[in-house]
């Protein structure tokens, strides 16, 4: 027995019969997006129906809509009352560590406390070969799929559009905010980047701040609906823009940089602590390639229902490219790569996403640039296997991508001239739009 139509995005009040509820049997049917494309390839090749949640594991994953991050929440509230003292005691505490703040806040001590517990399952040996495995990636790679990829895929929901839009006019700063992501990603996944004093822990607690002012902001607003929306960047919405983030690491194997199974387990776990530093709740930090998949399944099933939004900031994604590599200048030269570049990006996020939701959001059909994916494939196959041929040969290619990579980064932001923690821009967003609002 399969659900032919979504369950409500909150548990309705009425309770099932427990057998019911629990029927092994009982399982969601697929959304369409998932039997195109890239999901449909990963869903059969990599766990088949072993990974559809039952109504039960959807009733539970629900109720999620409603939790945010307390611990955030409250240093945040802080930070409103006494920004200036209370952020500059979070930031010291950051950077050297809550034992260097005189007379710490409540608030700035509980948020430090909980980025200082370790948990128990955090393997050191696993986040460095996760590192050194992405670290053979060049740049030009995570930026294709993270353009095309990563921004389309966190586009699907409506409700979480509605808190992009509100935090900052996206259209116009795509650019911008695709090189922040892919800036920030690569923070995380360097050697060492997500121990404590590591660039990638920093940042992201930084932008876990920023999640939880946009969400202070967005509940003071009166034009939020709970009922439909749950609470602002709530733990679904998390799984909506971490999913695509940590799944690009794993689906640059299909442009040629093959991970190993061990690899592949270590990417993962590399993920998870993320999630957990980002405040993920433990419930929703995936342990393994099956739970990521199940996970993708909840949230496709909860909020995959693209609108306009969808369909503006995937275009406006797209549109970036071209800025993104320096090609947007005048001249015929210039014209003819601005079309390339998009034309390529805009040929891999309809045949990662599929012709039904790539149609749904506006996505253009294939162009002859698509003739160029197996090459590309082939070309990064082979480097990245004769870089890993030889004893040692992973470690120097680890050593020698991550200089690369940081440097390729580097001039990129410059060019856009994207500024550190450009994020705190959505915070006086939403601040500006509460008091147009409150002042009418």
């Amino acid at each position: 027995m399969t659900i032919e139509a979504p369950l409500p995005t909150r548990p309705p009040s009425t309770r099932l019969s427990t057998s019911r509820l629990h029927d092994r049997a009982d399982r969601l049917a697929p959304k369409p997006i998932l039997n195109e494309g890239a999901p449909r390839l990963a869903m059969s090749l990599l766990a088949g129906d072993s990974v559809r949640p039952t109504r039960a594991q959807a009733r539970a994953f629900a109720k999620f809509a409603n939790t945010c991050d307390p611990v955030a929440d409250d240093l945040v509230a802080a930070m409103r009352r006494d920004r200036t003292r209370i952020r500059a005691q979070f930031e010291q505490a950051l950077e050297h560590g809550i034992e260097t703040v005189d007379d710490p806040a409540p608030e700035v001590q509980a948020f430090v406390d909980a980025l200082d517990d370790v948990p128990f399952w955090v393997d050191y040996d696993k986040l460095d070969l996760a590192a050194q495995a992405i670290a053979r990636m060049p740049v030009s790679t995570l930026l294709a799929f993270t353009t095309a990829i990563a921004f389309p895929a966190s586009y699907v929901s409506p409700r979480v559009n509605d808190v992009l839009l509100r935090g900052g006019d996206l259209a116009k700063r795509a650019a911008a905010r695709i090189v922040e992501t892919v800036s920030w990603s690569m923070d995380c996944t360097a050697p060492g980047g997500m121990e404590r004093f590591g660039e990638g822990t920093k940042n992201t607690a930084r932008v876990r701040v920023v999640h939880a002012y946009i969400r202070a902001g967005i509940d003071r607003v009166d034009d939020w609906n709970t009922d439909t929306h749950g609470r602002p960047v709530n733990q679904l919405h998390y799984c909506v823009t971490m999913i695509p983030i940590a799944g690009v690491a794993l689906a640059v194997m299909a442009a040629g940089h093959w991970y190993s199974r061990r690899e592949r387990d270590a990417i993962v776990h590399l993920y998870r602590y993320v999630a957990h530093t980002m405040g993920v709740t433990a419930e929703l930090q995936v342990t393994s390639l099956d739970e990521l998949l199940r996970l993708i399944w909840l949230a496709v099933w909860s909020e995959v229902d693209p609108d306009d939004s969808s369909g503006a900031l995937t275009d406006a994604a797209l549109k970036a490219v071209p800025r993104i590599y320096g090609v947007d200048g005048p001249g015929p030269a210039n014209r003819i790569k601005s079309w390339a570049h998009y034309r390529f990006h805009a040929d891999l996020a309809r045949l990662s996403l599929g012709s039904g939701y790539s149609d749904a959001v506006g996505i253009p059909r294939l162009s002859p640039m698509a003739a160029l994916y197996p090459l590309w494939f082939a070309r990064n196959l082979v480097r990245d296997r004769l870089s890993v041929a030889v004893p040692g040969g992973a470690a120097r290619a680890a050593r020698r991508g991550h200089r690369e990579r940081m440097r390729a980064i580097g001039e990129v932001k410059q060019r856009l001239d994207v500024r550190p923690y450009e994020r705190d821009g959505a915070v006086r967003t939403v601040g500006e739009r509460d008091r147009a609002l409150r002042s009418r």
